[in-house]
């Protein structure tokens, strides 16, 4: 099985690094095509809010809905950009929540 791997800063890569995950360390302007090379590797994908901001939305939303490798959008790690809350979106999307 492929190492879980992490797109992020330097500082959120250290953290992650110790707990096994293979970071990805990125510039804004290059995250698009390290996303698409992550995806190509076939572990899971984790990519910072901060980052998946400079990823077409159309590409990240195919890639999380595809879920081939499983895909998951997280905060770094002095949470400068929050990810959308996964819980509240489907709660609506179920009409359990308005």
């Amino acid at each position: 099985m492929a190492l879980p791997i992490l797109i992020s800063d330097r500082l959120t890569a250290a953290g992650f690094r110790l707990a096994g995950l293979r970071p990805l360390v990125t510039a804004p302007e290059d995250a698009a095509a390290v996303f698409r090379e992550a995806l190509a590797l076939g572990g899971p994908v984790m990519i910072t809010a901060a980052l998946a901001r400079s990823v077409p939305q159309a590409q990240l939303d195919k890639a999380i809905s595809a879920a081939d490798p499983p895909v998951a959008v997280i905060p770094d790690i002095v949470r400068t950009v929050e990810p959308a809350d996964m819980a509240a979106l489907v709660r609506r999307a179920l009409g359990v929540e308005a």
